[in-house]
């Protein structure tokens, strides 16, 4: 039951909005948290019971180590241990989940044997709502976490906008929007403002990404087929799956925040316009800004903190020093980063690719060399993204190998499979959508700036300078509700059909 179903948006939305009024006029905001924490498990179990049952387990085993390990920390006890044999179960349970079969291929290439793969359902989500744990678990060793009820936790964990795609949550913005609630569940604004953000977000998804993935679809399952692609072609399958990917995604996001808006809680936000981005760097800042976030935290500080203190003391020159405590720890952590999004290797070519780029941006900038200006510094970042997103999307390395070498004219590499026959895309069709919706990404305003007359996020809002050059700001009147109400019937209307979210599979 995605966002963009007519279950979800006729049936469980609404039920859910009623008893959440319900629940606070009796309860109060404490009932409100354990009901959402349980309607969030009820719409989980929608894509199998058996889920539910997983994703219960996940979150009182967290709950319970996460108390013992905050009681150890206050008692003078060791609880490094204790985290990280949670955080060890918590990966376990990941990898049997998400790469067992992976790993068997592995090993079937690796000693010729045929073990079959295992029949393993694997969880919707189950890399976000796994990370979002581990996080909660290392704050915890840290002392960054409080007493919280399991009914506050249940709801961090599981809370139904995004335990299966994100915004990764971070557990200090979360429970202070909790503790001690006067206002009242039901608010004009935030209904009004929420619906708004969700409206836009599903028309991304629904108009937008679900228009131009037949292109991309086209190209990349007619070379994984055996035919050949010509140059247009590749970049035109190419073009299209990195709109389709944007606005599918960012559109999922915004639908995230502006569903969390309505049930009084803020999110973070997962895009700010990265296709303007400038640098690789930069691009990381504003795509799934969660994930980069989370990463960067938990795994790219630590290590680079580690090696810092270790060239320092053992006198490294300059270079050697920036190899070891900066670009080591940023292409380590961009690997893990591709194989969390999921069990294959072009996942983790794709981890490697954006490794690397970000150590060369990383090594530009610390070495001071001359600054490749803004349009140039944006086409390379671009022909990385768009490079990488081939890699991403590619049923396997071959496909993208024959997709790029037909992209960058290595026209040896560029022939496909097999046979000499040529896959054929409308291409005045195909570009004319691919030039509609670049203008949008590159020259609109995003859902964020659009709505910042009143802010949804836990991210901390820009001052108004950051605003100044776009002129279209969300008002509560009759003609923004005109224009929400027709994203809301196209959007509408053009329901239907298999056209889940691309992230659910990662």
């Amino acid at each position: 039951m995605g966002f963009n179903s007519f279950q979800f948006i006729l049936m469980f939305l609404p039920a859910c909005y009623v008893g959440f009024i319900l629940v606070h006029k009796v309860l109060g905001w404490n009932g409100v948290y354990a009901y959402l924490a349980l309607a969030s498990l009820a719409f989980y179990g929608f894509f199998a019971p058996v889920l539910a049952v997983i994703l219960t387990v996940s979150v009182i085993f967290n709950y319970l180590a996460g108390t013992a390990i905050r009681l150890r920390r206050q008692q003078d006890k060791s609880a490094g241990a204790l985290v990280a044999l949670a955080i060890a179960a918590n990966l376990f349970a990941l990898g049997y989940f998400k790469y067992t079969n992976f790993f068997i291929d592995i090993v079937n290439q690796l000693s010729g044997t045929g073990i079959s793969h295992l029949d393993i359902i694997v969880p919707v989500g189950v890399s976000f709502f796994t990370f979002t744990q581990i996080g909660f678990l290392i704050e915890a060793l840290n002392g960054q976490t409080q007493r919280v009820g399991l009914g506050k936790y249940a709801l961090f964990a599981t809370f139904f906008p995004c335990v299966t795609a994100g915004p990764l949550l971070i557990q200090r913005d979360m429970f202070a929007q909790m503790h001690n609630r006067s206002d009242n569940a039901f608010n004009m604004t935030a209904l009004s403002v929420g619906l708004t953000m969700f409206g836009i977000g599903l028309f991304k998804k629904v108009i937008l990404a679900d228009s131009i993935a037949p292109y991309a679809n086209l190209a990349f399952d007619g070379v994984a087929l055996g035919a050949a692609i010509a140059p247009m072609q590749a970049w035109i399958g190419s073009l299209c799956y990195t709109l389709q990917l944007y606005f599918d995604f960012s559109g999922y996001s915004d639908m995230a925040v502006g569903l969390g808006f309505i049930f009084g809680m803020r999110l973070p936000l997962n895009f700010n316009s990265p296709f303007k981005a400038s640098s690789i760097s930069d691009f990381w800042r504003r795509w799934h800004m969660t994930m980069t976030r989370f990463f960067t935290t938990y795994l790219y500080t630590p290590f680079a903190m580690k090696n810092t203190r270790k060239a320092m003391k053992a006198g490294y020159s300059p270079a050697r020093r920036w190899l070891s405590a900066a670009a080591m720890p940023i292409f380590f952590t961009f690997v893990i980063a591709g194989i969390w999004h999921g069990a294959g290797y072009t996942f983790v070519v794709y981890g490697l690719l954006h490794g690397l780029a970000l150590a060369i941006d990383s090594g530009w900038k610390h070495f001071k060399l001359p600054s490749p200006g803004r349009v140039l510094g944006w086409a390379m970042t671009m022909s990385v993204v768009v490079s990488g997103l081939v890699i991403f999307r590619a049923p396997t390395l071959e496909v993208a190998t024959v997709m790029l070498s037909s992209m960058w004219g290595i026209t040896a590499l560029a022939g496909g499979f097999a046979g000499n026959d040529f896959i054929s895309v409308d291409v005045f069709s195909a570009v004319a959508l691919i030039a509609a919706l670049g203008v949008i990404v590159l020259c609109a305003p995003n859902s964020q700036q659009i709505l910042r007359a009143t802010w949804i996020s836990t991210d901390p809002q820009p001052d108004e300078e950051a605003f100044r050059s776009h002129i279209v700001r969300w008002r509560p009147n009759a003609a923004w509700a005109v224009a929400a109400a027709v994203l809301f019937v196209l959007s509408f209307t053009s329901l239907g059909g298999d056209t889940g979210f691309l992230y659910y599979s990662f």
